[in-house]
């Protein structure tokens, strides 16, 4: 009795043969398997490895809470004057319909006793945690910090948010720990330092503090925030401190209670409910589901797709043209098409999985790498515990996979149409071409620049799902254009020299084996194309938005400087650098709140005294109420060039270039101003602002003069109970006339800062003493005669941050890109994927063109004859694939660069840019080397004669 077999039996046995094949076939050609492997790998290892060290660096909920509550049940924040509706983040809150209600008294809290009042509401016993911002002094440097100040009453409920590594714990507030992170930032671990904590009235008077031992700790006021902090000593007692209370009792915090506690103002983060979020009953404003998650993640996959596909294409497509005659063969011996399809998709089959676990293992391992060495070259960056995010590897190995069978697909429907008889006579040849393909391709390709140019102008919903689809389609299109391409130039190629002739007609012949080389080399030159354009958008959109702070070559001290430190930081650069001119411009105006500071406003004909005070300027930094009744006053820094500031006689006189004369006049009470006959032709601002974005632009509010002299209005600035300001009346304001010094505006824009609000007028720090006028530093200026070096502003950078770690010398000399280092990786990676893709596609061409080279030194072909046609080829194919990649390109990266340049005016109308540069050179210059690089190599390979052995025709 015959035995019959079902369809999928004979499914399977044919994939079972065809996978032994397959593996059989990736051990012979040992060579061939590797460049797959390393292809298609490659893009696996980068991401498995990203991925490892993304997932360890990025902490969850449940990994940063320890960090956050020690072994408590959460904590809480100071109760606040209105009710809460927080989320499980307590600094996270949903919208009140109207004005939030006012919050429940905590029975029995007042100032002092906050600690006990909560532990009673809450039934627990409370620890008090607080925060504060610092100056620390180690010998004469300053730098700035974060201090904790910890209960120490129960230190073993701390760990591991403040844990003690050695020595002692501090008694006192004049005993510190010094973390890991403090020692890191130059803090030494032991003797002493002087400690200045910040706060909304200034800094406090610096104490002397004693190391007593080295720990770590951290801060937290919310769920998501986690940061470690430099100093821990007891708790301290100023206003200005962030509080908390850990909260240590035996049952858990729920989210009934924290729903309690907010009635009460009171910020709850629980452990109970970060453990069981499905608890939380509340919803957050405008919430989104996973779609972005979702979005990301497809985004990459198909990113992965497209590249390994491209790359990989030719060693398939070179592999299967291997197999002509074998498969040949078969199908002279019964062999179905879908067989020999097949035997193709099972090589990609085994050389994905393959790939997919070397890379993937590659990858994790270079990841968990990454994480030792990054601990122990920087013990202070806060990873949390070693973790694998085997979903996301799993996922970017399936698609390493898929991407492999898909770059096996194209030639494997070829053999659909394999022509046995040819074939076993050694003349295969492409099949003649379709003309329907092109036509889908051309239409294809058209419709995608359609789509990304129109997204790219209207914003639509969805656009970035709309522009990588249209990106695709543009992408797919040419790819089914390529083949008409090859075709085409080798009709034309009888132009052409011989080599350049020949190899152009091989590749009009061979379609199916140069069309994935050409493809391959396409990508990676529509990924530079797209890459350059936007990187040249990017570059002229931020040298647009870019605003000189102080003119070019000058310089100035930014970052976290309190004003006190302005001038020791002045003293530093002068030491290092003696040809340097430094000034410190002093604001005429008390920010620690004196209860009433005098003040002084240059007074204005026709202008009243309510007109001009107490507020000459209102509103930003940008508008002008009133530009009529504008004028210089000492707190006019609403808008840059209303402001009277002071600075120190010589260092005035020596950085703006006084002569001796008004040298002279300002040492007796005159005020510096600019020339006003060398800014009468700049505009005024407006009544409703003008941005100034040169500082060689400003126009600085004029004094109104009367035989060289300015009148000033002065008064004591009173205040109501309600904290508002009380306009003086005329009888309190006194008139003060002062002399008024000229200064050319070259010499005075030396002194504008655009964003500190430049001067209108300055006088000497003597003379606003003898007016009663309070100063407090406000900024540094640096220049230098000759200018300064960027050796030199090295240097004084180093002795700037020795002083103040959080201060900055930087000059200003234009817009400079911080990325230079970034984009020659860019550029290189780029750039490599073209010559590593070009010279692979070569190789593979090359070992297939071996039977024609031998032809070619069987009939008397000179070695010099087979170096021109194997440079031609890959000279030819790397150009042409070039070519199409920028072309390719080209939407896509103009819709981008598009996007970039596009400005939005204040009432929404998108304002597109009136031309859009594109950077010809960055991407010809690739395009033009990497292919004589790939044909000058394929030149060289050509060593000696090939050994004729057998021709099948």
């Amino acid at each position: 009795m015959p035995v019959t077999t079902s369809r999928l039996d004979g499914w399977r046995a044919g994939w079972r043969v065809s996978l032994r094949i397959a593996r059989r076939d990736v051990r012979r050609h040992r060579g061939r398997s590797l460049l797959v492997v390393v292809m298609v790998g490659l893009p696996v290892l980068l991401l498995t490895a990203a991925a490892t060290l993304w997932s360890t660096d990025d902490l969850d909920a449940a990994e940063r809470l320890p960090f956050q509550v020690g072994t408590s049940q959460g904590f809480v924040l100071q109760p606040q004057p209105t009710q809460l509706r927080q989320l499980l983040d307590p600094m996270s809150q949903t919208s009140w319909n109207g004005e939030p209600p006012a919050s429940i008294p905590v029975p029995g809290l007042t100032t002092g006793t906050e600690e006990a009042s909560l532990a009673r509401l809450l039934g627990a016993r409370l620890t008090e945690v607080t925060t504060v911002p610092a100056t620390i002094r180690v010998g004469s440097h300053y730098q700035s910090g974060t201090v904790s100040g910890v209960e120490l009453a129960h230190p073993a409920s701390l760990a591991p948010k403040v844990t003690l590594e050695s020595g002692r714990w501090p008694a006192g507030p004049d005993e510190v720990l010094v973390t890991v992170q403090g020692m890191e930032h130059g803090l030494p671990s032991t003797g002493t330092l002087g400690l200045a904590t910040l706060g909304s009235t200034g800094e406090s008077r610096e104490r002397t503090a004693t190391i007593v031992g080295v720990g770590r700790s951290y801060d937290s006021q919310g769920s998501e925030y986690l940061q470690p902090t430099d100093l821990v000593t007891t708790p301290l007692t100023s206003d200005d401190v962030q509080r908390l209370w850990l909260v240590d009792r035996a049952t858990p915090i729920t989210w009934s209670e924290v729903e309690r506690l907010n009635t009460y103002g009171i910020g709850v983060l629980s452990r109970h409910v970060v453990e069981h979020p499905e608890t939380v009953t509340r919803q957050p404003d405008g919430v989104s589901g996973p779609s972005t998650t979702l979005l990301v993640v497809s985004v990459a996959s198909l990113g992965l797709v497209l590249l390994t596909t491209l790359l990989a294409g030719p060693a398939f497509a070179v592999s299967a043209a291997r197999q002509r005659r074998t498969l040949a063969l078969a199908a002279s011996n019964g062999a179905t098409t879908s067989q020999l399809r097949r035997t193709v998709l099972a090589q990609a089959l085994v050389l994905g999985v393959l790939s997919a676990v070397v890379g993937a293992v590659l990858g994790v391992t270079g990841g968990i790498a990454a994480v030792a060495a990054t601990r122990l070259a920087r013990p202070e960056l806060f990873f949390g515990p070693l973790q694998v995010p085997w979903p996301a590897v799993a996922l970017v190995a399936v698609t390493a996979i898929i991407s492999s069978v898909v770059a096996a697909v194209v030639p494997s429907r070829g053999l659909g149409r394999l022509d046995v008889v040819s074939v076993l006579r050694g003349q295969s040849v492409s099949p003649r071409l379709r003309r329907r393909v092109p036509v889908v391709g051309a239409a294809l390709a058209a419709a995608g620049a359609v789509v990304v140019t129109w997204v790219a102008s209207t914003r639509p919903a969805l656009e970035l799902v709309l522009f990588l689809a249209g990106s695709v389609a543009i992408v797919g299109g040419s790819l089914l254009m390529v083949p008409l391409v090859l075709a085409l130039v080798a009709k034309v190629a009888h132009r052409l020299p011989l080599p350049v002739r020949m190899a152009a007609r091989e590749a009009g012949r061979q379609r199916g084996r140069a069309t994935p080389t050409v493809a391959a080399i396409m990508a990676g030159a529509s990924a530079l194309a797209v890459v350059c354009i936007s990187i040249e958008a990017d570059t002229t959109r931020a040298a647009r938005d870019h605003v000189a702070t102080v003119r070019e070559g000058e310089a100035t001290v930014r970052g976290s400087v309190t004003p006190e430190r302005l001038p020791d930081l002045a003293r530093v650069v002068v030491q290092n650098a003696p040809g340097l001119h430094t000034v410190v411009v002093d604001d005429l105006f008390d920010y620690s709140q004196q209860a009433h500071p005098v003040m002084v406003a240059a007074q204005r004909p026709g202008c009243s005294l309510p007109e001009i005070l107490p507020q000459p300027v209102g509103g930003d930094v940008t508008t002008v109420p009133d530009a009529r009744c504008a004028t210089a006053s000492s707190f006019g820094r609403d808008f840059s060039g209303a402001n009277l500031q002071a600075a120190d006689l010589g260092e005035f006189a020596a950085f703006v270039g006084l002569t001796a004369e008004q040298r002279t006049a300002m040492a007796r009470g005159a005020v510096a101003v600019v020339d006003p006959a060398d800014v009468a032709h700049l505009p005024l601002p407006g009544p409703n602002g003008r941005m100034v974005r040169d500082l060689e632009q400003l126009r600085p509010v004029l004094l109104d003069e009367t035989d060289g002299t300015a009148s000033f209005a002065r008064w004591r600035q009173q205040t109501a109970a309600s904290g508002a300001q009380v306009p003086p009346r005329t009888s309190d304001v006194e008139t003060v006339r002062l002399p008024v010094v000229h200064v050319p505006r070259e010499q005075w824009n030396r002194l504008v800062q655009l964003t500190s609000g430049s001067p209108a007028g300055i006088v000497t720090t003597a003379t606003a003493a003898r007016l009663g006028l309070p100063t407090t530093p406000s900024s540094l200026v640096v220049r230098g005669d000759q200018g300064i070096s960027t050796e030199l502003e090295s240097r004084l950078n180093d002795a700037v941050v020795a002083s103040q770690r959080d201060a900055t010398f930087t000059v200003e000399r234009g817009y400079q890109r911080d990325d230079t280092v970034a984009l020659v990786v860019v550029f290189g990676v780029i750039a490599l994927i073209i010559l590593v893709a070009t010279l692979i596609a070569t190789a593979l061409s090359q070992t297939e063109n071996a039977p024609l080279l031998g032809t070619l030194a069987a009939v008397g072909a000179t070695r010099r004859t087979r170096r021109a046609l194997a440079g031609s080829q890959a000279l030819y194919l790397a150009l042409l694939g070039a070519v199409l990649g920028v072309l390719v390109g080209l939407a896509p990266g103009l819709g981008l660069a598009r996007v970039v340049l596009t400005t939005t005016t204040q009432d929404g109308v998108r304002v597109p840019p009136a031309s859009i540069p594109v950077p010809w050179l960055q991407i010809l210059a690739p395009v033009l080397l990497v292919p004589l690089v790939a044909g000058a190599l394929a030149w060289v390979s050509i060593r000696r004669a090939p050994v004729v052995v057998r021709r099948a025709t």
